[in-house]
């Protein structure tokens, strides 16, 4: 009897999103005989977080393996969840994701998870589940961590004799939990080197067209994996040297580009065509790939075939490092509307020896006039509360992507993730607080940090009013009248903003202001995502 796969995927506090990831896991799967079926949790799609409502849907369903994809800031509600499914049976669990790769030997910890998957999982998953149908040892199955009950092991492997799975597990990596379980810790395997054998992603296991109406009609899709670059804060340093000792079953000496794999142009053409044909209603792309644009020869021969055969309007990731006019004007003529980068920080040192991005404000200047030039709406990645900053820091973050004209500035509170070198930096430098880790479960809230080089107030009073300093910075008709209400709020006591009394009355002049303003078609920031608002009626952005 085929075994059955559960995905469980969290989206709590935060906007509903598409994972590619358990879209590409679940079209594996199906293409290798097994079923299917996903409980996409989120208030959005009205599947909120109601644990006696997913166990009720869990023991409905009845099947062989539970899967769970976690990022850091969702882990929290992912082992909640775990825990009373496991209350409730004892179906197996799997926990993957950017978590996973960062963490596993702690998610391994959790009483309720049986196996964690470290790297890409299409082959080790696949693997798992025909093992699991098969009655045979999953043992040594390649990238995953394993949890065998206490005493279980030594039977497992006298009765597999000392050949086979015995000789992989005795020489794996091991080690015991307290309450005297066996972790098998295995190598990682081979990595899919060939995205075109991989099949399109599986949507309908998501209630994917709602997603697309809640994104007003943009569609994520994923063309390539890896990034050439190697800053502090980001999962894909670690990822990678989980796996360069074996890239390519050599030893030859890698480096980070040698991680970047894309499909081919007849396969991405492919991909979009066939969410295209399912999902009439998408009209534009979001390529997430962790650097779409950067040049090369795949690029250039993309752009014709991407305009003549698709031709919808898309969005796509760039590197100030890498953006030039040849990629801009490339991106322009294949109908690119917006293109994404990281500023990350407004102080250059931070940015450069904190985070090991050694791009100067000049390029950074350089790069969003560009793209201007060309027609492309440029987007802002940024981080606050970051290590070593302080609060001129955050307001000079500020202040940096007002003079860019971004047509989108994102900011996010910064969140150390296991296993990268920012999170070894904050470790050595005693800068995590543990007590609050649980309770950061979003990219836009609070800081994981103890007060060092700012105040939890400071932060809190930046990131309620980041639009504001935005504003204030743009040296327009609006600037003072921000200037004037930052002003005021910052004065109201400390405890009313840690209490959370202050952001309420933000939002209602915030609703005032940029009533007027709009009013008066003066240039500012609104919306989640701080979105220009003279810029964003072309692209049906929703402004409310």
């Amino acid at each position: 009897m085929a075994v059955r796969v559960l995905f469980i995927y969290t989206d709590i506090g935060i906007s509903v999103g598409y994972s590619c990831g358990i879209g590409v896991l679940s079209a594996y799967l199906k293409r290798g005989g097994h079923e299917t079926k996903l409980l996409h949790v989120t208030d959005e799609l009205d599947y909120p977080l109601d644990v006696e409502r997913i166990v009720k849907d869990v023991l409905e369903y009845q099947p062989g393996l539970i899967a769970f994809s976690a990022v850091t800031n969702q882990w929290f509600y992912v082992k909640t969840i775990a825990k009373f499914i496991r209350r409730a049976c004892d179906i197996p669990i799997i926990v993957g994701g950017h978590h996973a790769n960062s963490a596993a030997r702690d998610i391994i910890f959790e009483p309720s998870v049986d196996y964690v998957c470290k790297g890409e999982g299409e082959y080790p998953l696949l693997e798992l589940v025909n093992r699991l149908e098969a009655g045979a040892s999953t043992l040594d199955v390649a990238n995953l961590l394993i949890k065998v009950r206490a005493g279980e092991l030594e039977l497992e492997l006298a009765a597999t004799g000392t050949d086979g799975v015995s000789t992989v597990v005795r020489s794996a990596p091991s080690f015991t939990l307290p309450n005297g379980d066996a972790v098998i810790d295995n190598p990682v395997g081979r990595w899919p080197d060939d995205l075109n054998g991989l099949p399109y992603e599986d949507r309908e296991i998501f209630s994917y067209d709602r997603i697309v109406q809640t994104r007003h009609g943009w569609a994520e899709v994923i063309a390539s994996r890896g990034c050439p670059y190697a800053c502090t804060y980001c999962f894909n340093t670690p990822f990678f040297d989980m796996y360069k000792q074996d890239l390519k079953g050599t030893a030859q000496e890698v480096k980070m580009k040698d991680f970047v794999r894309r499909r081919n142009v007849e396969t991405t053409i492919g991909m979009l065509r066939d969410v295209m044909d399912n999902y009439p209603d998408v009209k534009y792309f979001t390529f997430v790939d962790d650097v779409f644009a950067i040049y090369s020869r795949w690029l250039a021969d993309l752009a014709p075939v991407y305009k003549r055969e698709i031709g919808l309007p898309f969005a796509c990731t760039s590197q100030p490092l890498a953006f030039d006019e040849k990629i801009a004007r490339l991106l322009k003529e294949m109908g690119c509307k917006v293109v994404k980068m990281g500023v990350e920080a407004g102080n250059p040192t931070i940015r450069n020896r904190v985070l090991n991005r050694s791009i100067p404000d000049s390029v950074l200047l350089e790069d969003f006039a560009l793209a201007r030039k060309y027609g492309l709406k440029p987007q802002a990645f940024n981080m606050i509360g970051l290590p070593t900053e302080t609060l001129d820091d955050m307001i000079q973050t500020a202040r940096l992507n007002a003079q860019l004209r971004a047509y989108i500035v994102w900011v996010s509170t910064f969140m150390p993730y296991p296993g990268t070198k920012l999170w070894d930096f904050c470790q050595e430098s005693d800068l995590i607080d543990a007590a609050r880790w649980d309770e950061v479960k979003s990219y836009r809230g609070g800081t994981v940090l103890k007060e060092a080089t700012f105040r939890h107030v400071e932060l809190e009073k930046v990131r309620v009013m980041f639009r504001w300093y935005l504003n204030a910075s743009l040296e327009n008709e609006c600037s003072a009248e921000y200037q004037r209400h930052i002003d005021e709020l910052w004065n109201r006591p400390d405890d009313h903003w840690l209490s959370g009394d202050v952001e309420p009355v933000w939002q209602d002049r915030e609703a005032e202001l940029d009533t007027r303003f709009r009013r008066e078609e003066v240039d500012h920031y609104v919306g989640k995502k701080y979105v220009n608002v003279l810029w964003a009626r072309e692209y049906d952005f929703d402004l409310s």
